[in-house]
């Protein structure tokens, strides 16, 4: 038995909303219904006006792609960030799409709400977007929505290559910044992304394309996965670069299902002489540091003193991070380094909408499936339960129960 499995290849020119949306369409995905879904933005924004949006076929740099000619005005230099979360959930139920691509659009807009938040030190409802705040960014994330739904994408595996950046300066609504702009920083910040800056002194990579990737893809992989192709689509941005294609490609096909392979470290060290509240800040260093695990053992040794065995497990990239905090936290002098491989179950989150008496949420849910793709093992974030139980002044324990019954039913 296969499943559906895609790459996203931006290890060149970077990512954008555009090129995105505009490499589904190449890969087969209904040019008329994302032109539709594009065009209905235009009703939720106050101010906006969208005279054409079309996927046109060009040749750059010797390869064939898509390019979405999008034509617009806008009477707003800038909008609220909770201004664009109504007018996205407006277009989206407007347009009657599936839970799970209404779902990857707000998360998508609330990704760079948050960003931007962080950066200016202002609430989330009430930060001011500026280059975000302009109807092709609805555009960009409506379309890419509704492509991936057409194509059948949500839901899938999907992951990337490394994600170009590009190098050198921008000059936006702020002033003069370093290339990446702190955007994208926070966009990727605590996620399984690897950043490269790129063959271009420009950006490559923009805060729409960057919050989109973040949503749909597990992570960036320095190697293609197992895959036998099906579609290859391509999508070229505006720009025009020397010496590279400013496209970005999308793969679609099928992986075997099995299960899947990949080389962590284990790192050990016993630790003695400490309490308890230094071990559980340990753990939450390691864990916010991107730690897969972390386990803590307690035991006796020598001269029959209590002690902890420290064991985490983490991707070899980490390995400095994770000694640095060892030894700062916990004031150990030495630590054990395994390379190891780790077989595991196929694995994928995905969004399940649940119905708590009159409230809908969105429960971000960790699925584990066979070697014959049923699955085994559904796991909601608790994260979600605590958000939920808050919302609902209901006991978090029985929160739980409600929404894995109704995921078990889902999923």
């Amino acid at each position: 038995m296969a499943r559906k499995l895609a790459v996203i290849d931006c290890q060149v020119a970077g990512i954008a909303g555009d090129m995105l949306t505009s490499a589904l369409v190449d890969a087969g995905a209904s040019a008329k219904k994302v032109q539709d879904a594009i065009f209905a933005c235009q009703d939720s924004l106050k101010g906006s006006r969208i005279s054409n949006a079309s996927f046109e076929k060009i040749v750059t740099h010797g390869f064939s792609a898509t390019q979405l000619k999008l034509e617009y005005k806008d009477g707003a230099h800038e909008r609220k960030g909770a201004e664009m979360v109504r007018a996205l959930t407006k277009t989206c139920d407007a347009l009657g799409l599936e839970q799970r691509a209404k779902a990857f659009a707000l998360d998508t807009i609330k990704t760079i709400i948050s960003a931007e938040a962080k950066i200016h030190g202002e609430d989330f409802n009430n930060v001011h977007l500026h280059e975000a705040s302009s109807v092709d960014t609805l555009a960009d994330i409506v379309g890419c929505a509704t492509a991936l739904q057409d194509l059948s994408l949500l839901g899938s595996k999907i992951v990337s290559t490394q994600v170009a950046v590009g190098g050198g300066k921008l000059t936006f609504s702020h002033g003069t910044v370093p290339n990446p702009a702190d955007a994208i920083l926070h966009i990727f910040q605590g996620r399984r992304f690897a950043l490269a800056g790129g063959q271009a002194k420009e950006e490559l990579t923009t805060p729409t394309g960057a919050a989109l990737l973040a949503n749909l893809a597990e992570g960036s992989v320095d190697y293609y996965p197992s895959i036998v192709p099906e579609k290859i689509g391509y999508g070229a941005g505006s720009k025009k670069f020397t010496g590279f294609a400013n496209v970005v490609r999308v793969l679609v096909g099928d992986s075997p299902v099995a299960l899947e392979k990949d080389a962590v470290c284990v790192v050990e060290t016993n630790v003695d002489d400490t309490t308890g509240e230094v071990m559980g800040n340990l753990v939450d260093r390691l864990t916010d540091a991107g730690a897969k695990d972390v386990t803590i053992i307690p035991g006796i040794t020598k001269k029959s003193r209590p002690t902890y065995l420290v064991r985490v497990i983490a991707d070899n990239s980490l390995l400095n991070a994770v000694l640095s905090i060892l030894f700062s936290e916990s004031g150990t002098l030495g630590a054990r380094v395994q390379q190891v491989e780790r077989y595991i179950l196929p694995r994928a989150v995905v969004t399940v909408p649940v119905t708590i008496g009159d409230n809908t949420f969105n429960v971000h849910v960790k699925v584990a499936k066979d070697a014959q793709g049923n699955t085994i093992g559904a796991k909601p974030e608790f994260e979600d339960i605590k958000i939920i139980a808050a919302r609902l002044d209901m006991p978090a324990r029985r929160v739980l129960e409600i929404v894995n019954a109704q995921v078990a039913s889902k999923t």
